[in-house]
């Protein structure tokens, strides 16, 4: 019984903070364990992101904006999730837009060295550089 508290304390804790969604090494989202409650809302977000991307890849930006917006709603403090928006407002060629997401990305992002370099990036494909 006390290694499954210790389990469960240990999982919980590498949990806290972390965003339901956050691409992994392929740039696929990967989802956080912990609670049903955050395993739902990561699933939430995952499908919303997916199917985000796949109405922007076939021209439906106004659907793939509803649903980053959507996944936004459920994790408003995730970076990566700003950056979506960002890019589906660069591909419908607002790029005043997609830099203000990205900063705002950048802003939320904290220590996380890869959302910053993801927006600045952004940021920089935005204005044309």
């Amino acid at each position: 019984m006390r290694y499954f508290l210790l389990l469960m304390i240990i999982t919980v804790a590498g949990c806290a903070g972390r965003p339901a969604y956050q691409p992994g090494p392929t740039g696929e989202p990967e989802g956080s364990a912990g609670t049903v409650d955050e395993a739902g809302s990561a699933a939430a977000v995952q499908e919303l992101v997916a199917s985000s991307r796949a109405s922007a890849s076939g021209g439906d930006y106004a659907l793939a904006l509803a649903d980053i917006e959507r996944a936004i709603r459920i994790e408003p403090r995730n970076p990566y999730l700003w950056l979506e928006l960002g890019e589906i407002h660069l591909a419908r060629g607002d790029a005043r837009q997609a830099s203000a997401m990205a900063r705002k990305a950048m802003s939320i992002a904290g220590d996380d060295r890869a959302a910053q370099a993801a927006a600045e990036r952004l940021v920089e494909r935005a204005s044309g550089n």
